[in-house]
């Protein structure tokens, strides 16, 4: 998919899927542009790689971005990127809070789940965790719960 074929959603792979999520993530942090070298760092991939990963992208409709310039989701990229950074974060805390797991291995191990767990299991299992640790020290943390719910 990266040496020069286009992107379609059906097809996303879970690099593309973190292409998505880290640009998502960064524009949370700012004005909702991202630079280049920001997802590059982010990611630690190259800033060819990420050159790629974003034609690619914007072929297939999840940004915009002028030549050398600033990356902005399109709505279709804002919508995709909230989903899989909610799958994230709510995979992340089950995974510290119930489990015990250590924060840097349930980041890696969430990252991982995040790409492959339907949208069906993902809703069912998010209701069941919101509604057995409503006040969930990660959730809250995360953003995910309100910490007077």
């Amino acid at each position: 998919m990266d040496g020069g074929t286009t992107v379609e959603e059906h097809e996303l792979t879970s690099s593309y899927e973190d292409y998505i999520e880290a640009i998502y993530d960064l524009s949370l942090k700012g004005d909702g542009s991202v630079r280049s070298v920001d997802v590059a760092s982010e990611l630690g991939f190259s800033k060819a790689s990420v050159a790629r990963a974003t034609k690619n992208l914007r072929e297939a409709g999840y940004i915009e971005q002028e030549r050398y310039g600033e990356i902005h989701l399109t709505e279709k990229g804002k919508e995709y990127g909230r989903r899989i950074l909610d799958r994230h974060r709510v995979l992340r805390a089950f995974l510290i809070d119930i489990l015990g797991v250590d924060k840097e291995t349930a980041d890696a191990e969430a990252c991982e789940m995040e790409h492959t767990i339907s949208q069906d299991t993902m809703d069912k299992w998010t209701a069941w965790f919101n509604k057995e640790h409503p006040n969930n020290q990660s959730a809250v943390d995360e953003g995910l719960i309100s910490s007077t719910s």
